[in-house]
């Protein structure tokens, strides 16, 4: 074992292939080329190169030369930054590995959990995505450690991209996401709903915009034969089960099939969500995301598809029967307690750890809510997560007919 880093349980063989909490907490050890620290940088997107090494319950399992810059938006602004990663080879070039037994690939993320103070939100609501059917990017729970100095609690999480393990897009399906705008060649916007769009994947970027502006006439007049119903209603229930602030118009990913049928999802970023933001009403368990009174504040043309999907009662009436066959299975009450319960008990070992070294338990991080303060163990995170987990969907179930 590293010194310093803490004990996981478990051997590693057994855990190869899993893609849950079941899987011990890991340790990785970054030592940046020349002693370089990253935090220096925390605005450019320059990969700065550094030697990297992944220890599970002890044993080195990976070591090889790897990229890495800070990443995120407002999150750039946290002490405990966010990085991405890649792995390369020893010329310092792409190499796919598969780390800690997830699909191989190059591109990675370490996200830090900050103002999140479960440090699993992310973790739990990309299960719940997993776990009805819908890809979202798989994780492992990690300890992180660059140049010798500890960084906590982190979680290794898949780079939303066309990978046949990840969104295996066939030539001309396109992968598009809503979020901040930013410009470019790369960006959209469509005729009828002026919602801007990134192409992030497609071999004919200059024909998206045709292809978006003919089933988005159709969705306005009503005509949702070109979209996948099931996916825009998973992806809403996402939404509203977390009361994602950033939710429908931003950090938004969106596909577009090679016979043109748009589908939503993967859903992304779920850190000021689950109780966990003071604005946008999102503390409180009760009332639609989409229906407080700021919304759509930070992208005013992002929820144009769905305000014409709701004046239909058949995508209602599917809304419900959706939910109601989710809270049957795999968003019970009782499968919902267990995710959160095998995700506190894998990162057991490391919380008093990361909490040493960012001490922020009762404080207000932004986007916290204000009862932040009265939570002053870790423990007393978990439990108000818990609690409000349980009257969030006992809302829906009411306000859906259950």
């Amino acid at each position: 074992m590293r010194e310093g880093f803490s004990e996981a349980p478990a051997a590693f063989d057994q855990y190869a292939g899993s893609s849950d909490a079941s899987f011990p907490i890991a340790q990785i050890s970054i030592e940046m080329d020349d002693g370089v620290n990253p935090d220096e940088f925390p605005y450019e997107r320059e990969w700065m190169p550094a030697s990297m090494e992944v220890f599970v319950t002890g044993e080195l399992v990976h070591e090889g030369r790897a990229g890495i810059h800070v990443r995120g938006n407002t999150s750039r602004d946290f002490d405990k930054k966010s990085f991405a990663l890649e792995t390369w080879n020893a010329n310092d070039e792409d190499l796919d590995v598969s780390l800690l037994g997830l699909p191989a690939e190059e591109d990675w993320i370490l996200q830090g959990p900050f103002s999140d103070k479960t440090l699993i939100r992310n973790y739990l609501i990309y299960r719940l995505s997993n776990d009805i059917g819908r890809y979202a990017a798989r994780t492992r729970f990690v300890e992180l450690e660059i140049n010798g100095e500890y960084r906590g609690v982190y979680v290794l999480m898949e780079k939303i991209k066309r990978d046949d393990n990840r969104m295996a897009l066939p030539e001309g399906a396109a992968l598009l996401k809503r979020d901040w705008v930013e410009g470019g060649e790369n960006f959209v916007q469509t005729t009828l709903c002026r919602d801007d769009l990134k192409v992030e994947w497609s071999d004919d970027i200059s024909g998206v915009v045709d292809r978006l502006d003919s089933i988005e006439a159709e969705i306005l007049d009503g005509d949702f034969s070109s979209i996948d119903l099931a996916s825009f209603i998973d992806h809403m229930l996402l939404v509203e089960i977390g009361r994602n602030v950033d939710g429908y118009v931003l950090s938004t990913w969106i596909t577009l099939s090679e016979n043109d049928v748009l589908g939503m999802g993967p859903i992304w970023d779920y850190n000021g969500a689950l109780g966990n933001a003071s604005y946008f009403e999102a503390w409180r368990p009760e009332g639609w995301h989409y229906e407080n009174p700021e919304f759509p504040a930070d992208n005013p043309h992002g929820f144009c598809w769905y305000e014409a999907l709701l004046e239909s009662e058949s995508f209602r009436e599917m809304r419900e029967q959706r939910w109601r066959m989710h809270r049957e299975g795999p968003w019970s009450d009782d499968e919902i307690d267990a995710r959160i319960d095998e995700a506190v008990k894998t990162i057991a070992p490391a919380v008093e750890r990361n909490f040493e070294r960012w001490p922020l338990l009762g404080e207000v991080i932004w986007p916290n809510d204000v009862g932040a303060e009265s939570r002053t163990t870790y423990a007393d995170e978990v439990a108000y997560l818990r609690s409000w987990l349980q009257q969030r969907t006992a809302w829906v179930d009411r306000s859906l007919g259950n």
